[in-house]
């Protein structure tokens, strides 16, 4: 609270507003599909696929958002947050979703079978990936990108309830199965909102 105003409330009324034309989710969409696709073909090449989408593919969807959204809303730059803070979190948070893992595998079975650990992959990704969508939910307040994150977990954990372990084809399900739901709801709220926002002329 900061002379009256509650900076924080504030901040998350322009995030809304920023996170409102579905670009984020079909984003995410999109690398998440590619990364399941990066999996089938060679997993040594994914985390490498993963980092250069992430630090690079957000400058695709921002030259989207300067030809669709800056001109129906106006130009958004996102306060960031203080990196030493977000970066203890999400190392908290991961070392979370590990342990989580690791329970699984000794409550499961055996934690010499490497079976069991390919089984478990799901739940790791499922707990992981759930972290940012929530964040992002915290941050707009948007409902949809806490069901997002709770179909991560849940998805997770149920194809390591009922996966074989014999690879690492849960992770791929997993990954679809957030991919198909963020893109609908992608198209649907970009949809939405060229239709709520038309462009304003000069004259207006």
């Amino acid at each position: 609270m900061a002379n009256g105003i509650n900076v924080d409330d504030l901040d998350r009324r322009v995030r809304r507003a920023a996170y409102q034309d579905g670009l984020l989710e079909l984003f995410a969409a999109v690398v998440l599909l590619v990364i399941a696709g990066a999996w089938i073909a060679n997993p040594s090449f994914v985390g490498i696929l993963a980092a250069f989408i992430v630090l690079y593919g957000w400058k695709g969807v921002e030259r989207v958002k300067q030809r669709v959204t800056y001109p129906r809303i106006g130009y958004y730059q996102e306060r960031s947050d203080e990196p030493r803070s977000s970066a203890k979190g999400m190392l908290w948070f991961l070392a979370g979703s590990i342990a989580i893992m690791v329970i699984a595998v000794l409550v499961g079975g055996d934690i010499s079978d490497p079976a069991e650990w390919r089984r478990a992959a799901p739940l790791l990704a499922g707990a992981s990936l759930s972290g940012g969508f929530w964040y992002a939910a915290h941050q707009s307040g948007f409902v949809r990108f806490r069901f997002i994150a709770a179909l991560s977990v849940v998805s997770g954990a149920l194809l390591w309830l009922f996966g074989s372990g014999e690879d690492y084809a849960g992770v791929v399900w997993h990954l679809v199965i957030l991919a198909v739901p963020l893109a609908a709801i992608g198209f649907w709220a970009l949809a939405r909102f060229l239709r709520s926002h038309p462009v304003q002329s000069a004259d207006e």
